[in-house]
């Protein structure tokens, strides 16, 4: 029997169904503050199949390749394991998430998606008995740890794609807190530190967090795409009277982090008043960038995070079944960086970044800005 939870983000209706329960109550804890009632209407009906056991073989064209999706007539193979046809599309592999098959197709003006994800520990029917025996009493812990992903196929990936090619907001691996002065924004590769950063300067309670590690622009603004925010014990400490304004879900993730809701994110749009590119360092600097540089590096941190490749694949399948107009993500980080002051940002090792970030990098950055004292 099937359950459900509907939300809606940016104006974006989504409703999730799964026969699974605890998937749904995941995703309603997960996204708590965008649920509403289900009152029938939906941008986004995205359905979670679960499935334990091995995935089917390669993908193909007959219905015992399908891992159980109705025989599809397709008429065109854009991929090697993307079959389109006129009722839609089935997406047979998927590289980054090979457990999991999809099948996508426009009804009207609303997109419906139906993820079927197979559960399994080993490679094969003999040693994957062996494990589920061994870790019997772990299944259920082992089968929430891949709802994360999960939920962002189903729910992040076609709710980004909506308002990308609906509304022309394009993400970027960052973070970004509204301030006094606008939105500044943290970009950087993984694991650069921008979402300490950005929980630190929450000390100030002026500011309020838009995003931690995906944020949305349109060349001159900056918009939440709020998710759960993960971090370990040694970056609370750093993050100080900041971290005070995080609620904790009790859920624990990989790399000893912990996972949180930001209690007040800024959901309108805010103007981007500079755009920071943090990298950590053993000295501290803060220096321009031009824009030629900006864009460049806006560019590799989106390429060298996972997580927008990933989006970036769902965007093309979702292109191909819908017929939308396709936009250029570097053209994007390009008008961004043009319309915005840009900074390199060197983090040194240091024991107290609230202090840090209101003392050396507001201070100078407001400076650099003409905008006065912090």
């Amino acid at each position: 029997m099937s359950t459900s939870a509907a939300f809606e983000l940016h104006g974006i209706r989504v409703r999730l169904e799964s026969e699974l329960p605890a998937f749904i109550d995941y995703a309603r804890a997960a996204l708590e503050p965008w649920q509403v009632e289900d009152s029938g209407r939906f941008d986004i009906r995205s359905r979670l199949q679960w499935r334990d056991g091995l995935p089917p073989g390669k993908g193909g064209k007959d219905a015992k390749d399908t891992g159980g999706f109705d025989a599809m007539v397709w008429t065109r193979r854009p991929d090697r394991d993307l079959y389109v046809g006129e009722a839609g599309a089935q997406w047979l592999r998927i590289d980054d998430f090979p457990d999991l098959q999809m099948e996508l197709a426009m009804k009207g003006e609303s997109v419906e998606l139906t993820g079927r994800y197979f559960f399994h520990l080993a490679a094969g029917s003999g040693a994957e008995s062996l494990q589920r025996l061994r870790h019997r009493s772990q299944l259920e812990e082992m089968r929430g740890r891949r709802f994360s992903t999960l939920l962002y196929y189903l729910f992040y990936h076609p709710l980004l794609w909506w308002l990308s090619r609906g509304a022309g907001w394009q993400v970027l691996h960052g973070a970004a807190v509204a301030t006094p002065i606008g939105a500044i924004v943290l970009a950087g590769m993984p694991g650069c530190g921008k979402s300490t950063l950005s929980v630190a300067m929450l000390a100030d309670p002026r500011h309020r967090m838009i995003s931690d590690n995906l944020v949305l622009h349109d060349g001159v603004n900056a918009m939440a795409c709020p998710e759960l925010l993960l971090l370990d014990e040694n970056s609370r400490r750093l993050a100080g009277t900041g971290a005070a304004r995080l609620v904790a879900t009790g859920e624990k993730r990989v790399f000893a982090r912990d996972a949180y809701r930001i209690a007040d994110v800024e959901l309108s749009p805010q103007p981007i008043a500079a755009l920071l590119h943090v990298e950590r360092a053993s000295e501290f600097a803060l220096r321009p960038l031009d824009a030629s540089e900006s864009a460049a590096r806006l560019r590799a941190a989106n390429t060298m995070a996972k997580e927008v490749r990933r989006i970036a694949i769902m965007n093309e399948v979702l292109d191909v079944v819908s017929g939308a107009r396709r936009y250029d993500e570097a053209t994007a980080a390009a008008r961004l960086a043009e319309a915005v002051p840009s900074f390199e940002l060197r983090v040194p090792p240091v024991s107290d970044l609230v202090a840090f970030a209101r003392d050396r990098v507001l201070a100078d950055l407001y400076a650099g800005l003409g905008a006065g004292a912090p």
